[in-house]
């Protein structure tokens, strides 16, 4: 049972006629796909602008660049995240201020986050973990949501910008790296789009500072929508997937939002290696999500600030484990995984 059977989700004649029309379109970037994807994933969010870019990690990037963050800033993020949260503030300059999580599941701790702040905070990144939100924020200072897992209609987007992935394996997933920027401020929007393109205005000069080349394709934007149609089959089969794992995980399973995506069903056991043995044994893939906090990386770990003794965030690190939870299931393979949890938790 592997974690994903991506091949099956793009082989349909959808798929394939979307990817012929952008070919014999002999238009391949920043084109009337890209601009449709904006405007369909900008309204699922209940956003004014979606600023398409090529990954997840340029969409972070970016717009740190965008609200001016830089060097001497401090920008506040949990303790538990992908690599990519916390790359992209060092990429830019600032330092990385690394924060507890909730005791229930890995998303920001506010008290946490309140006691990190300083003169030097200029931005808190609460990320919005396995299709969850994260809890409110109110600390003074601006938020730039991370919702790379959580990519859904009327999912959580409620800072001054939001980041979006659509990498392969997300709910909302394409046929390579893809990511975009939500924002409701109009200026901010263009900056945005003047950074994916060189920095560069539609007059063809470089008039802002930190651009690069970030544009998202044809291809991947028109098979993205193809994805769109499918994806409330596509969340209402993992939820049906997830309720099932969690009548033999029980209260052992880290709490999802009802209408979340479920980008990843995860659950905690003191015995993570010897139950991940166990299904790996029998056929069930498993991944730690995530074996390490974010800044414990040789290249990361000294060039942060870390604000408090991460308790909770250890403890997650240490015991969580996660099997697969996709709409490409079946029912027979659901069963086995339910009848195997049931006998080695």
């Amino acid at each position: 049972m592997p974690w994903v059977d991506l091949a099956s989700k793009f082989e349909g004649e959808a798929a394939l006629a979307a990817m012929q029309r952008v070919v014999r379109s002999g238009r391949f970037v920043s084109g009337p796909e890209v601009d449709r994807l904006e405007q369909t994933i900008a309204e699922w969010m209940h956003r004014h602008h979606g600023i398409a870019v090529s990954s997840g990690t340029a969409a972070l990037e970016l717009g740190l660049t965008a609200m001016g963050i830089g060097s001497g800033d401090e920008v506040i993020v949990p303790a538990v995240s992908f690599v990519a949260t916390i790359g992209a503030i060092l990429r830019i300059g600032a330092t990385p201020v690394v924060v507890d999580v909730l005791p229930q599941g890995p998303w920001i701790d506010p008290a946490s986050a309140a006691e990190a702040v300083t003169a030097k905070t200029r931005l808190v990144i609460p990320v919005h973990l396995f299709g969850t939100a994260a809890p409110p924020l109110d600390l003074g200072i601006p938020i730039f949501d991370d919702s790379c897992q959580a990519v859904c209609p009327g999912g959580p987007a409620f800072g001054t910008l939001t980041a979006l992935s659509f990498y392969p394996t997300k709910v909302l997933g394409g046929i390579g790296d893809g990511g975009m920027v939500l924002t409701d401020d109009a200026k901010l929007a263009d900056r945005l789009r003047a950074l994916r393109n060189h920095g560069m205005t539609e007059s063809g000069q470089v008039t802002i500072r930190g651009g690069t080349n970030a544009r998202l394709n044809e291809l991947h934007a028109a098979v993205l929508l193809t994805q769109v149609d499918e994806l409330p089959a596509e969340m209402s089969r993992r939820r049906s997937v997830a309720a099932a794992l969690d009548g033999v995980v029980g209260d052992a399973a880290i709490p999802r939002a009802g209408d979340g995506p479920v980008s990843v069903y995860a659950f905690r056991h003191t015995e993570r290696d010897r139950v991940a043995s166990a299904l790996n044994s029998d056929g069930i893939s498993t991944a730690v999500y995530y074996p390490r906090m974010v800044h414990e990386h040789p290249a990361i770990h000294d060039r942060v600030r870390v604000a408090g003794p991460l308790t909770h965030a250890k403890r997650y690190c240490s015991s969580t484990l996660s099997v697969p939870c996709h709409g490409g299931l079946t029912g027979e393979q659901v069963a086995h995984m339910v009848r195997t949890l049931g006998r080695v938790l």
